[in-house]
């Protein structure tokens, strides 16, 4: 009875270890598919905290440089336009940490409820806004692949960077 209650608690401290741990995000992540069969991209997290994003398809092939941080389960990555001027990528990306994925964050409340306030001004009678989740998957999908069927789009960690 007694060594029941010792592994139950055992088996709790050890999920909440789990919990609590840091999310390991470094590495090689790559997106789950082409857009429209031809653009793909491969972002590299380095320990330094710097980020490459590459952007390759149909005759292009170009590097963004920039930094990353996480705060909480939200990557961020800074690409500075001023310092590599040529960029592709500009400003901030967020993406969602989950496992070994990277998924764009969601459409903000906050500001679909701006939005539906400005709608709802009588000078603009004639927009229709659809629901905050019609909205969001919008926001959030992905662009077609190469058989022309949508799909959502995130990057999946192909390789590990292993920091010391």
């Amino acid at each position: 009875m007694k060594s029941n209650q010792i592994l139950i608690i055992t088996f709790f401290l050890f999920l909440t270890l789990i919990s609590c741990s840091k999310k390991v995000v470094t590495g090689k992540y790559r997106t789950n598919f082409n857009s429209y069969g031809m653009f793909s991209k491969t972002l590299t997290l380095e320990c330094n905290g710097n980020a490459i994003l590459n952007f390759q398809g149909d005759m292009q092939n170009n590097n963004s440089f920039g930094t990353w941080k996480t705060e909480k389960d939200t990557l961020i990555i800074f690409f500075d336009s001023i310092k590599n001027q040529n960029n592709k990528f500009r400003g901030e990306l967020k993406f969602v940490v989950k496992r070994n994925k990277l998924e764009n964050m969601p459409f903000p409340k906050s500001k679909y409820k701006e939005m539906v306030k400005y709608v709802k001004r009588t000078e603009n009678d004639t927009l229709k806004i659809p629901s905050y989740r019609k909205l969001n998957k919008m926001t959030t999908q992905g662009l077609k692949n190469f058989q022309g069927e949508t799909g959502k789009q995130y990057f999946k960690k192909i390789e590990y960077i292993e920091c010391k």
